[in-house]
């Protein structure tokens, strides 16, 4: 059996009055250039990827080419949090809610917690920190 739609039943005759509601803009919220993490956590996910990179460092030590590779990666993050850093700081605000009270931040997805906050951003940092210490830890077991 095939549906059909009947599109002359669901036509409706909109006002000018509707329309106009309907395409005016809502209220602007005011923009912000801060990510809203605390220091902690930005300390946090740098020293985690610290330690990955180090412990990289520690496993190939005296391979010159994996050392450069490891320093170019280091490089990389850098450049890749000295970017955002700069980024968010070039209008000079530091605004934030989350960041001044320990309140809410918001997300698509709505208010979340800093214990939330923390456990989402920060378990790959602190997962891959634990990882480059197990490879210098299984490189310095094997040779």
């Amino acid at each position: 059996m095939r549906y059909t739609r009947d599109f002359a039943a669901d036509v409706r005759v909109v006002t000018t009055e509707e329309l106009a509601a309907l395409a005016s803009p809502g209220p602007a919220l005011p923009e912000h250039s801060d990510f809203e993490f605390p220091r902690w956590i930005w300390a946090i996910m740098l020293g985690g990827y610290a330690t990955f990179l180090g412990g990289l460092f520690a496993a190939t030590a005296g391979e010159a080419r994996a050392a450069l590779a490891v320093i170019v990666s280091s490089l990389y993050v850098a450049m890749f949090f000295g970017t955002a850093r700069i980024l968010a700081n070039v209008d000079g605000r530091r605004i934030g809610a989350f960041t001044r009270t320990g309140g809410k931040l918001n997300t698509w997805t709505g208010p979340m917690d800093i214990g939330a906050v923390a456990g989402q951003v920060l378990v790959l940092p602190v997962l891959l920190g634990f990882f480059g210490v197990s490879i210098a830890v299984i490189s310095a077991i094997v040779f």
